[in-house]
């Protein structure tokens, strides 16, 4: 999986009040006012009928949510920041706090909750803006004749006083003349007006930003078993942190301090941005160094030479002028995930899995996942501990379990139960599975810390002592949740869908629990998922069956792959083609690919069905076989 952290792109919380020239955002200096005129999905902003651009509002879940740039600007809003994440603002004697990823928001020190939560997308903070303007006092309307979105108020009086923010020293680390990781083994100096905006969980990845001159410093490291060359490095930076619209204006490598990095400098005249990468492979470590400025020649990227240049991939800790931002204490890395309310430690070398909806987190032989579902009326942990049981019968051929038992564990928040398993894809490689099931008030929590079975007692006494540092804070979630369904438990998998393509001429039932890729039936391509397998549909123009089964048989062929059989069947009274994959390897699990060619109105039509060979259980070979009789053509 490709992990594209790059937060050049996607700014500092800091930067939401420097996105926008501020003349675009001056008030009526005469009369106080202020009338905001933009439109969802628009990036044109109107302020008292000077236009500007930003970054496009956009509606979700019936809220609208506006670059918080706008609102600091036009009413003449103070701004704070606090944990990098909660942003305080003062307009008169109102104060209003939004906090990334939450939705919550308090206003005058009441809590409030919004469909949609404060988000930074590319370099900009979006907020619901109705919260914030009518905490202003100001109103918010649509005109129907231009369909804007017209928000009108005054500016913010001088002189106010706003004892809750405009702190002109943001930065908490003021004196400090460098700043390193001591555990994976890097300094640079110190960036004079650059605040640590973002920080992941593992230490990763930690990102500078600026209230005043629009930069952005990011250091970043990966382990890298290989010895990569320079040309593999350059690859590296492409392919991992420039975007699409990035032309490359140098590209070379570079001594400094006697130490070699690859070097490659960018221009985006779409973002107005230039960006200077640098790399550096030091052991089992690649090391990035990067930084972003609004500008358009390269000489704007002057300033931080010096700053790039002292970047060297080691840390002296008898060195007192480093500040060290290392996330990991005595071998272990402390996780507070303050959405989900959950506190826990993992050793070094675990990583967060981004854009996962739950928290998540892995390691080279380690998997462990957290998430929270509403308790349903007279249910218990037995119950959905043997639910879970089942299903995984449904779901594993009998040889591919072994080591099935139960037990239970004391954690912070409660006694639970746990199930653990051995399971595998292929026989060869097993994994223990422990899946921990937590019932605390008016919700249930499930973890699941999984690991290669080769580790055997260590593996098991590393699962203790991580739910050993478990602490949810049931109180957040019950304050702050409300209904949660399980995706998974006590699914209804009988429940299908009848999707139907006018285009083509064809209607199939789908289990309404299958996960959609592409699903519209009108193209002449889809695609499906489920658990252990997935489903693909792919319409082929003009082409007879015979001729379109043939030419899959010797591309098949031609690509190395074996088609373990060939033959014709009838389905619903239709003559069809079928050839079957067997024992492929996807991600290194076995999988058996089985193809059916249907032919209507002078097209082909290919029914693609996957199954990891683990997973080949009746219950989904029975699910895949009602998909394909349910096919019907008009």
């Amino acid at each position: 999986m490709k992990m594209k952290r790059f937060m050049f792109m996607l700014l500092a919380v800091l930067l939401v009040v420097t996105m926008v020239p501020a003349a675009a955002f001056a008030a009526d200096s005469a009369s106080g006012q202020v009338e905001i005129r933009l439109k969802t999905n628009s990036s044109t902003v109107t302020i008292n009928g000077k236009q500007s651009t930003v970054q496009a509002p956009f509606e979700k879940s019936g809220t609208t949510i506006v670059p918080l740039s706008i609102i600091t600007k036009a009413f003449g809003a103070k701004l704070k920041l606090q944990d990098n994440k909660i942003i305080t603002l003062t307009y008169n004697n109102k104060t209003v706090v939004v906090t990334i990823g939450s939705k919550t928001v308090k206003v005058n020190g009441k809590d409030q909750t919004v469909a949609v939560a404060p988000v930074v997308i590319k370099g900009t903070t979006m907020v619901p803006v109705r919260v914030i303007v009518e905490a202003f006092g100001a109103k918010i309307g649509k005109d129907k004749k231009t369909s804007e979105i017209v928000i009108t108020g005054t500016i913010a009086q001088s002189g106010t006083s706003n004892s809750g923010g405009g702190s002109t020293n943001l930065d908490p680390d003021y004196g400090k003349t460098k700043f390193g990781d001591s555990y994976y083994g890097w300094t640079m100096n110190y960036p004079p007006g650059l605040v640590l905006v973002q920080q992941s969980d593992d230490g990763t990845y930690a990102e500078w930003g600026s209230t005043t001159s629009k930069s952005s410093v990011i250091v970043s490291t990966e382990h890298s078993a290989d010895a990569l060359t320079s040309s593999e490095i350059r690859d590296k930076i492409t392919l991992d942190w420039m975007y699409s619209d990035e032309v490359v204006v140098d590209k070379r490598s570079i001594t400094v301090n006697g130490q070699s990095f690859e070097k490659i400098v960018t221009r985006s005249s779409k973002q107005g941005m230039l960006f200077e990468y640098r790399a550096i492979q030091k052991g089992e470590t690649l090391y990035f160094v990067m930084v972003g400025v609004v500008g358009t020649d390269k000489t704007a990227l002057e300033a931080y030479q010096s700053l790039l240049d002292s970047f060297t991939p080691s840390f002296n800790k008898a060195d007192n002028a480093i500040k060290d931002i290392t996330k990991v204490k005595n071998g272990l890395m402390s996780i507070n995930n303050k959405e989900f309310g959950l506190s826990l430690k993992l050793p070094a070398g675990w990583y967060g899995v981004k854009d996962s909806p739950t928290p998540q987190y892995v390691s080279e032989n380690g998997y462990f996942s957290f998430s929270i579902s509403s308790l349903q009326a007279q249910d218990t942990a037995d119950q959905w501990l043997a639910r879970v049981q089942k299903q995984i019968h449904d779901d594993f051929l009998p040889n591919y379990i072994k080591n099935e038992k139960t037990s239970s564990i004391v954690m912070k928040d409660g006694n639970a139960l746990v199930l653990s398993y051995e399971f595998s894809y292929d026989q060869k490689i097993w994994y223990t599975a422990n899946e921990v099931f937590l019932i605390a008030g008016s919700y249930r929590y499930d973890l699941e810390f999984n690991y290669d079975s080769k580790l055997g007692a260590q593996g098991d006494a590393l699962f203790k002592s991580t739910m050993a540092t478990v602490d949810i804070d049931t109180a957040y979630v019950e304050k702050n949740y409300g209904q949660i369904e399980d995706e998974y438990d006590n699914v209804d998998r009988t429940k299908v869908n009848t999707k139907k393509s006018t285009t083509y001429g064809y209607s199939v039932d789908l289990p309404a629990y299958w996960f959609g890729m592409d699903t519209d039936f009108n193209k002449d391509s889809v695609a499906y998922s489920n658990n252990h397998g997935h489903m693909f549909i792919q319409v082929y123009e003009d082409i007879d069956r015979a001729s379109a089964s043939a030419a899959a048989q010797k591309g098949l062929k031609d690509d190395g792959y074996n088609v373990s059989e060939v033959s014709t069947t009838f389905i619903n009274g239709n003559a069809v083609q079928t050839l079957e994959i067997k024992g492929e390897l996807v991600q290194g699990i076995p999988v058996t690919e089985k193809l059916y060619f249907f032919e209507n109105k002078g097209n082909t039509i290919i029914f693609q069905f996957g199954v990891n060979e683990a997973n080949a259980t009746p219950s989904q070979l029975n699910e895949y076989n009602a998909v394909l009789q349910s096919v019907k053509f008009f």
